[in-house]
């Protein structure tokens, strides 16, 4: 199975806005031009394994967390619903899970 660019630029996307940077200050950071962010963002250009290293070092994020779901169209979704389950305390967390689960059975 190979990488699907068009996720990595969507897993992009999300974490650089999480770091709330724009394409330009993400393009200056790594001495790249912004068309360039935008093309990766877009799932056009692909990076190589150093360029995808260097913008995971200054967005904070693990190169595994890119490519994570690369397999998956709703990538950015389920990052933030993931996201939103972690800052639950922990009683939350549980109830989030079985709510999720007996929705799940109802269908």
């Amino acid at each position: 199975m190979g990488v699907n660019y068009e996720t990595l630029g969507k897993n992009l996307y999300y974490y650089r806005k999480k770091k709330k940077l724009t394409q330009e200050e993400l393009a200056e950071h790594m001495d790249l031009s912004v068309g360039f962010i935008s093309q990766l963002e877009r799932g056009i250009a692909k990076p190589s394994i150093d360029t995808l290293a260097d913008i995971c070092d200054i967005l904070e994020c693990p190169v595994g967390a890119i490519l994570e779901y690369s397999s998956s169209e709703n990538s950015p979704f389920l990052l933030e619903l993931l996201e939103i389950f972690e800052a639950l305390p922990k009683k939350d967390q549980r109830l989030f899970y079985y709510m999720i689960k007996a929705y799940k059975e109802h269908l």
